[in-house]
């Protein structure tokens, strides 16, 4: 499967960053640190037409701002229908901690390797099931036992394509099939982003 990132600086201007919104709060719970999202309704036109610029004409899938007090874990965006295109992450922070891992696996799906949130829209892989439903998964590889991925139980199978730091308001648009995961930093505190996800337009001409 090709891969293909594409990163924009100062991504949202005063006013998109002015017209998010914060009336649809989601608690999602965990042991070790609940995860909030506030749900957009609606994503600004003006926001659709950069992505579209960008990587080709798209709509929405879904939006939300998100808060988290750790990083966040293995996990790919594929959605369940599989029309999952590209997922857009826009840090909110002024100064982001640590940054993004992209893997070299990906799956038609979207699944977590973790139950740490309590939550039903990405089924949680077995061992067994990653080596059978996640594609380039090779359980000879691992990901490296250092600080970054601490947060992470099981490293096996996994090998990383990029790193992607974090910078404020730049947007991160990658094919949302593959896994990735936050970088763990010393004393993670907070995390704030922008997490749009897309699907191709049914209408897209090339």
């Amino acid at each position: 499967m090709n891969y293909r990132h594409v990163i924009i600086d100062n991504f949202l201007s005063a006013d998109e960053i002015t017209s998010l919104s914060y009336n649809h709060k989601i608690m999602v719970e965990s042991d070790t640190g609940d995860l909030t999202i506030y749900h957009q309704d609606k994503v600004s036109q003006s926001i659709i037409d950069k992505i579209s610029k960008a990587i080709g004409k798209v709509d929405v899938r879904k939006a939300h701002v998100y808060n988290l007090t750790q990083p966040y874990r293995l996990h790919c965006d594929s959605g369940f229908d599989n029309n999952s295109f590209y997922t857009v992450i826009v840090p909110l922070d002024k100064k982001p901690q640590g940054g993004l891992f992209v893997m070299d696996q990906w799956a038609d799906y979207a699944y977590s390797l973790d139950n740490y949130y309590k939550q039903n829209h990405q089924p949680v892989l077995s061992f067994e099931q990653q080596k059978e439903k996640i594609n380039q998964f090779d359980e000879n590889q691992s990901l490296p036992d250092t600080i970054d991925f601490e947060h992470i139980k099981n490293k096996r199978g996994f090998t990383i394509k990029e790193y992607i730091g974090y910078k404020y308001n730049q947007a991160i648009m990658i094919p949302s099939k593959y896994f990735h995961c936050s970088q763990n930093v010393k004393n993670f505190t907070f995390k704030k982003s922008l997490a749009i996800f897309t699907k191709e337009d049914k209408y897209r001409h090339d």
